[in-house]
């Protein structure tokens, strides 16, 4: 049996080397590439590369925009381990036979990705919980396969890819930091009872609850989450869910992640979001994103310029984002386009911009053209709000993500005054009202709380005096 030191040491680093380069030849990529040849050779090459193909996805700054929708694909390309292994694994992470920890793990996945292998398992107790196992040899597989990858791109002499191959280097240094965090389940713990602490104030979202004591690197123990799948509409409705009503509260969560705490579930896909006893379940948070304050201050003025269509504002505050505030060798010639950029995003309202996450990705995209690096916290956000944007659309079509969160926004626009405070916490008050999602008959209607409800005469009589328009029922 191959053991690890020949396998990852000189002579396995020189034969995995030899295998992507016989993939790349079988796809002819000297010739040329397109999204569906990245798309098989990643899968062809198997877990470590579906996961390195699904992490690239999010740097539409180096990638078109159809390869990183190829690369999404690979989410559903992880193949399977048996039963067998994940006990075998469970029990060298214990150090003692996987029965004196668990009574039962049941055979059928319950999820499979790239790294990872979800199975309902039972305590010896009873309790019901759900284990998550990394696959065998997963991080030492990721770590060679980026850097096998990165020799690779240097062999191959690729037309498309002369001019940003120190981009695509960039890139895959990004992703390997990525993966190194969703490869330790101990830091998803963490993510787990991070999130849970954020949502809290929320009666409508809850997120799994960890069995610190089981976990380790490798697996992960949590509270088990049944309930319906968000793309299964004929079921929520039959259980009396309304679609709408989920639709904006998943919204409201998700804004809360990102624009008030700055810590955001990266991959809001369908599959990661479960609705069960009233509540949206927020699943899989081994990829978060992380904002600073500056980045979460310069994303909300970069959003107002862009709807109040001041070029010079948004190009200040895209530098700023960028780490390059003041003075730019072609700020000019950034500037116009810009002007591009806005003409092409041009509203008269809020409510008449679609696909927000276009704007980060074509954003991105110009900067990158003037050799400014956008931080990966930024590609992170971009892309989950259009992983958001397609959860939402599919969920309720009638539900405006964009004009939600730009009335949140709007909170933003007044100032850090007096008013603006009371803005803000008006604006968080209204993202964290709202009961359990209505789903029986013996619930009474819920009743949307007005602006004076939510905050004391006082505050009330000063952000009434300035004439502000933040998100509000009063003021549709």
């Amino acid at each position: 049996m191959e053991n690890n030191t020949t396998r990852y040491g000189l002579l396995g680093d020189a034969r995995r080397l030899g295998e992507i380069l016989s993939v790349a030849n079988k796809y002819k990529v000297t010739q040329g590439l397109t999204p569906d040849k990245v798309y098989h050779m990643f899968k062809d090459l198997g877990t470590a590369f579906i996961k390195l193909g699904q992490l690239l996805s999010l740097h539409p700054e180096v990638l078109p925009k159809e390869y990183c929708k190829a690369l999404e694909n690979l989410r559903n390309d992880a193949p399977t381990i048996t039963t067998a292994q994940i006990r075998e694994i469970v029990s060298e992470e214990y150090g003692k036979p996987w029965h004196h920890v668990f009574s039962k793990v049941v055979a059928i996945p319950v999820g499979s990705a790239s790294i990872a292998q979800v199975h309902d398992a039972y305590l010896l107790d009873g309790t019901r919980v759900a284990i998550k196992v990394q696959r065998p040899d997963s991080y030492q597989m990721m770590e060679q396969d980026v850097r096998m990858l990165k020799k690779a791109l240097n062999v191959l002499k690729i037309p498309q890819l002369k001019n940003i191959l120190w981009l695509i280097n960039n890139a895959l240094d990004e992703t390997w930091r990525v993966a190194q965090e969703e490869l330790n389940f101990v830091q998803e713990a963490e993510n787990l009872e991070r999130l849970a602490k954020i949502l809290e104030p929320m009666e409508f979202a809850h997120v799994p609850a960890v069995y610190k004591d089981l976990t380790t690197r490798n697996v992960l123990v949590m509270e088990y989450i049944d309930g319906y799948e968000i793309t299964d509409h004929e079921g929520l409705i039959a259980a009396g869910y309304d679609l709408s009503e989920i639709c904006q509260k998943l919204i409201r969560s998700y804004i809360k992640q990102w624009a008030e705490d700055l810590f955001f579930q990266a991959d809001p896909h369908s599959g990661n979001i479960r609705i069960r006893d009233g509540q949206i379940v927020w699943l899989d948070l081994g990829m978060m994103g992380h904002l600073t304050e500056r980045e979460a201050e310069s994303l909300h003025h970069c959003m107002h310029a862009i709807w109040k269509n001041d070029v010079a504002e948004f190009t200040e505050w895209a530098l700023i984002l960028c780490g390059q505030p003041g003075d730019h060798p072609c700020r000019e010639s950034l500037q116009q386009d810009y002007i591009a950029f806005l003409d092409k995003y041009r509203v008269q309202s809020i409510k008449e911009m679609n696909e927000t996450g276009d704007v980060f990705v074509d954003m991105i995209n110009i900067m990158a053209k003037y050799g400014a690096e956008f931080p990966l916290s930024l590609t992170m956000y971009g892309r989950s709000l259009l992983v958001m944007e397609g959860t939402v659309s599919n969920l309720d079509e009638k539900t405006d993500l964009t004009d939600i969160l730009g009335r949140h926004l709007a909170a933003y626009a007044i100032g850090d005054g007096p008013a603006g405070k009371i803005a803000r916490k008006l604006s968080h008050n209204r993202l964290c009202s709202g009961s359990r999602l209505h789903y029986n008959e013996y619930q009474a209607k819920e009743e949307v709380p007005k602006d004076s409800e939510l905050l004391s005469e006082e505050e009330y009589r000063i952000l009434s005096e300035t004439g502000a328009k933040v998100w509000s029922p009063e003021n549709e």
